[in-house]
């Protein structure tokens, strides 16, 4: 059995005009940063965005994190 190797998941923060606060607007799968850049640009053109930054989700460095609202079964 051949396994199917996960893409990356990539989150895209934008601010309409200069000034404002960089927010998350979305996120989305893509085999490689460039069609990450690609894939940003078509899918959120909804907007006249002043800037757009697009981060692999696994580069973000952890320094809190929420409690679960929920144990997981069999986790003791």
């Amino acid at each position: 059995m051949i396994e199917k190797k996960q893409k990356p998941e990539y989150l895209l923060f934008t601010r309409i005009n200069r000034g404002d606060d960089l927010i998350q607007v979305g996120s989305f799968q893509a085999e490689s940063d460039e069609l990450a850049k690609i894939y940003s640009q078509y899918i959120y053109d909804e907007e006249d965005w002043v800037e757009m930054q697009v981060v692999r989700k696994d580069a973000f460095i952890t320094v809190r994190l929420p409690e679960p609202l929920f144990e997981k079964e069999g986790v003791n």
